[in-house]
């Protein structure tokens, strides 16, 4: 299931980094797979490459690539991966968040702090086409 949200601030996009960590913890995730997307100030061949980092480190390395100038949170891509891809998060250069897995308990919770956040988006299934509001 994937679930997105509307529009956010780069404050916005920013305050849920440590809110998917947290996430990820609890679902026993301790690596991840990033990867420098569309926007990011980068030569061609350095994007869409998977750097491996440990979990907790996620904030510290999307604030060392802002300062470094490689990342502008909602006006470039930075892609979020588990080791085994079963969990995938799309900070869009489109200033929202893609949140793509299978475990539902995760799209739930998601889901309902983007709800109580007033950050409105869409969900669909991935068997379905039909995106309906979250």
């Amino acid at each position: 299931m994937t679930c997105v949200t509307g529009p956010l601030s780069v404050a916005q996009l920013l305050d849920e980094v440590p809110e998917i960590v947290k996430l990820l913890e609890s679902s026993g995730i301790d690596r991840l797979l990033v990867e420098y997307g569309w926007g990011c100030k980068l030569e061609p061949g350095q994007l869409w490459q998977d750097i491996e980092i440990p979990l907790p480190e996620l904030a510290a390395f999307i604030e060392a690539s802002i300062q470094q100038g490689i990342y502008s949170p909602g006006q470039a891509d930075l892609v979020v991966q588990d080791r085994d891809r079963t969990f995938e998060c799309l900070f869009c250069h489109e200033s929202d968040i893609h949140l793509e897995t299978e475990d539902m308990s995760m799209i739930e919770h998601v889901n309902k702090r983007w709800m109580d956040k007033g950050y409105k988006g869409f969900k669909v299934a991935a068997a379905s086409e039909d995106w309906e509001p979250i």
